[in-house]
């Protein structure tokens, strides 16, 4: 009797587990959202620092509770603001060698990079959803956290760093400061490659039987310091009375020194594919 009951219970978990894959969905979508950057740059304006993103996604629903999505997407970052205390000079005018550059003397900072990004986001759905559905199952909030690369090329625009010291005594005249001295390489002359790590809630909603919307915020922790053009930035603050050579790094655990991003999407999902039916052996579980 008892070896009965335990093979009822074998067949009953793998029927659900069929029934489970059976209610498998996958979706398609495209993406537009603002970008919003935080980092070591203070005071941003951020009424001038909200940027386009435009993306593709696609979904693999498990079942109505559970979905891994991947996307793809490109845009910009950008941030105006300050960054006290240190020499810092404005790119837009053709470079001479030797350079040299007034110091700004209101430490006014900016940058502006292109980036792509690549994702890979479990979900979560709060309630049973269902794109396909109009009249049940058809909205749920959720909550999504992933892995992520993010790449950007050297700028070479915006703001960058000055050496600390002036090229002669009483000129008001400084040398950049080089990353690299052989290359001329400036401090918003870098590229970035980086692991990202979204954390989202949105909110998923159908539309009709076959096409769904998302407005979801992702905020997202890289593992880089220098998306804004300020590596390890403590180490280019300055006393000018008494100036010092700059120092290779002064941050000598990096995890909390890193450069943050948020997205804001809205996206438009489209069935491509959809299983039979729907599982009773799930919804007497369910309930």
């Amino acid at each position: 009797m008892l070896q009965m009951r335990k093979l009822i219970v074998v067949i009953m978990l793998i029927m659900s587990s069929r029934c489970v894959m059976a209610q498998a969905t996958t979706d398609l979508g495209v993406q537009v959202a603002a970008a919003t950057y935080w980092g070591d740059i203070e005071n941003v304006n951020y009424s001038k620092s909200i940027t386009p993103v435009v993306g593709i996604l696609g979904r693999y629903n498990f079942n109505k509770r559970l979905a891994i999505r991947g996307q793809l997407f490109t845009g910009n970052l950008k941030a105006e603001g300050f960054f006290n205390n240190a020499n810092i000079a404005q790119s837009g005018g053709a470079r001479t060698f030797p350079e040299e550059y007034p110091r700004d003397p209101a430490y006014n900072f900016n940058f502006n990079r292109a980036f792509q990004s690549v994702e890979a986001l479990f979900e979560f759905n709060f309630r049973d959803y269902k794109l396909g559905r109009t009249k049940k199952d058809n909205w749920t909030p959720f909550v999504s956290v992933g892995l992520g690369g993010f790449f950007s090329r050297a700028s070479r625009v915006g703001s960058f760093i000055l050496d600390p010291f002036e090229t002669a005594p009483g000129t008001a005249l400084y040398p950049p400061y080089y990353l690299e001295p052989a290359t001329f390489k400036l401090t918003n002359n870098s590229d970035v490659l980086t692991l990202t790590i979204p954390v989202g809630v949105g909110l998923k909603f159908n539309i009709t039987k076959r096409l769904g919307g998302i407005i979801e915020v992702i905020v997202r922790k890289t593992f880089a310091d220098n998306i804004d053009n300020l590596d390890d930035p403590k180490r280019f603050v300055i006393d000018p009375a008494n100036p010092q050579p700059y120092p290779d790094k002064v941050s000598g655990m990096q995890l909390n020194n890193n450069d943050w991003y948020a997205t804001l999407a809205v996206s438009l999902c489209y069935q491509l594919w959809s299983s039979k039916g729907n599982c009773a052996i799930y919804d007497k579980i369910k309930k």
